[in-house]
């Protein structure tokens, strides 16, 4: 029975909390504690923190401990802070830079006024860890090389990361944060690594184009968490990574930027060819940045734009060294397909791989306040990228190439306020829009004119040889709308600081996809198999029902549009034990569940 009521109790007080309401960290948070010069605590110090880019001022007092916690502060810097306290000398602080999350605690030691001479004791207790992780910093980010500029450029600073992954996990079970809100590819399609324009960080919301779905000159820090001992990360069990994004300050600052190489600054090939890379391939990035006041220590503004464009050729054509096919084997199947199905399978020489996007970014940031402050932000991403690869051991007709579009809207809110010296609030709603969509090369009738491929994707010699429409999602076309409400409270008593949070993410889903629509054919005989129109198996295909267009199957999927919930409650108190010691037990409650059961097909 205890047991019972101190569940129903803690459900009682995380939903209160949510009523007056904090999820993945957007902000800072710097503690201490003040002491006189004999080691006793002094009560009601006046901490005052300045953000000097801003001129946001944030005030607290030391309790009967003479402890200070300050939550809901801006990531960098400067600060200033003062510490004030009757009958002491007035000690400040100069240039002092916060990163995200937990900070180091400071250890003040005041002097009485009559000790004119002597100088103000302060000292940091070291760092305080969250579980193993990394935090990247605007400086590492503008000056350590990257190639791709995007994010995994720094979080593979981390040790136990390979690629995207991190621990050993698939990078699906990432929980990728930007300013606190989900940013996930909820679907799950984008690949394990992009490409190299823009960086195509994987596993987000818009990034299935080999597209960053946001540009590296708007991040302002990114921190990376393996195992966290904060009840409010969560969702992954792979790595937790989470950005924040930059603002604007009292001065303005702008930038053009361009980045690119061309074939003169590649190398040759490491396959033991030596390939030179041919004269049409480009990547590059171009955009700008602009922020500034639009009034002075009350309103802000930044905005980011950029372009990039790459164009990849291919390799191994047919009849290239090393290809996995002769310019004969494929003037062979042309001939065929064209003269018993007046199909056209499409070129098999040179080709090009490009990938585009276009980004816009803006944010505004209000301090209505000394209590309270409001951060309004919105990124849109326009990414287009076509497929096609060709080995030393696959060749690919273009009629197997793809087109896909990527549109991302992203759109946040978070409210910081500050109830009394010790309760503090964060709230964040945030609304992701991403719709993927694929389209296909046309083929020539018999009078020349382009009308859309249907052909069933054609395997010849084990996968020697490709043509057809792709058997990956013929039918292709994904919308991903999430909506997420996040809020926590933070209360501080004595040596205690209480956390109480909710986080909560719904999402409405619509899964157009279906795998070999069109049929798929295989011809393990080879060639002469194929040209004997011998196949060794046949897979079924979607029935048409009269239908001739790809559209038309799309709202005939079934199940092809539900919705998937997540919903979190958790409660933390951390404990000063001693200035050099914390100790924070903590509970989280996370519940997924569908909106409607699946349903079962057993016929078409």
């Amino acid at each position: 029975m205890r047991k019972q009521l101190f569940s129903l109790f803690l459900l009682f007080v995380l939903s209160f909390a949510a009523k007056i309401s904090f999820a993945q960290e957007t902000t800072a948070t710097l503690s201490g504690n003040v002491a006189d010069e004999k080691g006793i605590a002094v009560a009601g110090a006046t901490i005052t923190i300045k953000h000097e880019p801003t001129g946001a001022v944030s005030y607290s007092q030391t309790n009967s401990k003479g402890i200070f916690v300050v939550p809901n502060l801006k990531v960098g810097g400067p600060y200033t802070i003062n510490v004030i306290y009757v009958g002491f000398q007035a000690d400040t602080l100069h240039d002092i830079s916060l990163a995200l999350g937990e900070n180091p605690d400071l250890n003040i030691g005041l002097r009485p006024l009559s000790n004119t001479l002597a100088e103000v004791t302060v000292t940091s207790a070291g760092r305080r860890t969250a579980g193993s992780g990394t935090i990247v910093g605007r400086q590492q980010l503008a000056t350590m090389p990257t190639i791709g500029r995007s994010l995994s450029d720094f979080t593979r600073l981390t040790p136990q990361s390979n690629n995207n992954s991190f621990a050993g996990s698939n990078f699906r079970y990432n929980n990728f944060t930007l300013d606190g809100a989900i940013n996930n590819d909820a679907i799950g399609f984008s690949n394990s690594f992009g490409g190299v324009s823009g960086g195509g960080q994987s596993g987000t919301a818009g990034s299935g184009t080999r597209t960053n779905p946001y540009s590296l000159e708007s991040i302002q820090e990114v921190q990376v968490q393996l195992a966290p001992y904060d009840v409010k990360i969560g969702n992954f069990t792979c790595g937790s990574v989470n950005a924040v994004t930059k603002s604007g300050t009292n001065e303005f600052h702008g930038s053009i930027y361009g980045y690119g190489r061309n074939n003169a600054l590649m190398g040759k090939s490491v396959d033991g060819l030596n390939t030179k890379m041919p004269s049409d391939f480009y990547d590059y990035q171009t955009g700008f940045t602009i922020g500034g006041p639009i009034i002075k220590n009350k309103l802000f503004f930044f905005v980011s734009g950029e372009l990039t464009r790459q164009q990849l050729p291919t390799f191994y054509n047919a009849g290239d060294p090393g290809a996995a096919m002769t310019i004969a084997e494929a003037q062979q199947i042309v001939s065929f397909l064209k003269t018993n199905y007046n199909y056209d399978p499409g070129t098999y020489g040179p080709y090009k791989v490009f990938t585009k996007s276009d980004k816009l970014f803006g944010k505004i940031d209000w301090n209505i306040s000394s209590r309270s402050s409001l951060m309004v932000r919105a990124l849109y991403t326009k990414g287009w990228g076509n497929n096609l690869e060709r080995t030393s051991t696959n060749f690919q007709f273009s009629s197997t190439d793809f087109t896909q579009y990527d549109n991302n809207l992203n759109l946040v809110a978070e409210l910081k306020t500050k109830f009394s010296n010790n309760v503090n609030n964060q709230a964040i709603v945030s609304y992701v829009n991403v719709h993927e969509y694929r389209t296909f090369p046309e083929s020539l009738d018999a009078n020349d004119n382009p009308y859309p491929s249907a052909a069933p994707f054609m395997d010849i010699d084990n996968a020697r040889i490709w043509l057809g429409t792709w058997r990956e999602a013929s039918i292709y076309n994904m919308q991903q709308k999430t909506f997420e409400f996040t809020d926590n409270v933070t209360v501080h008593s004595g040596i205690n600081t209480f956390t109480f949070g909710t986080h909560n993410e719904f999402y409405n889903l619509t899964y157009g996809f279906l795998n070999s629509w069109n049929g798929r054919w295989e011809y393990a005989g080879g060639l002469n198999a194929f040209l004997g129109s011998t196949p060794s198996r046949i897979r079924g295909a979607f029935p048409f029902e009269g239908k001739n267009e790809r559209d038309d199957l799309y709202n005939d999927l079934p199940g092809s549009n539900y919705q998937v919930n997540l919903t979190s409650l958790y409660a933390e108190d951390e404990i000063v034990v001693g200035r050099k010691l914390k100790v924070t037990p903590g509970v989280r409650f996370d519940y997924p569940f569908l909106n409607k059961q699946f349903p079962i097909v057993t016929d078409f």
